[in-house]
């Protein structure tokens, strides 16, 4: 026999540089790479799934209305608290200034009266002394800071 380096149809398919090559003269069929054909009960489920219905689509609709009222609630609730803020720190700051204006007006008619002057002129001019001790009533004013007098002070002692 003539022994050439000739291969026999095998029909194997080899990889080779990763490239594909038949050996032989049979090449295979290949299966167009177009699309399958889909049975028309397929298609009408995939149209159906994609399709929405109109409950769902007024269900959408009022979520979303739901949320946009809930956003525009929150920015309205968020800007009136911005506002509120403001106006507490304008009227903390004029809390704080009428307080130091009315601190320096005390402080300027502490300054302006003499007491010693008074009492002179209590005792002098008017006549007044201090109490005795048997002119002095003490009473017990449990539960209140103040006493409020609905009567004459009884004479005692």
């Amino acid at each position: 026999m003539n022994h050439t380096n000739r291969r026999v149809n095998s029909g194997s398919v080899k990889k080779q540089n990763k490239k594909y090559y038949v050996d032989g003269s049979a090449v295979p069929k290949l299966e167009p790479k177009g699309k399958k054909e889909v049975s028309s009960r397929a298609k009408r489920n995939r149209a159906k799934a994609t399709q929405m219905s109109r409950g769902y689509v007024l269900f959408l609709g009022l979520i979303c209305l739901a949320t946009l009222f809930m956003c525009v609630s929150y920015l309205r609730g968020k800007a009136q608290l911005t506002n509120q803020m403001t106006e507490l720190a304008t009227m903390e700051s004029q809390l704080s200034k009428l307080k130091a204006d009315n601190d320096a007006y005390y402080n300027s008619t502490l300054a302006s009266v003499d007491m010693e002057e008074i009492k002179n002129e209590a005792i002098n001019r008017l006549g007044l002394h201090y109490a005795a001790e048997s002119q002095i009533v003490y009473y017990d004013a449990s539960g209140s800071s103040y006493v409020r007098q609905y009567q004459d002070v009884p004479k005692s002692k």
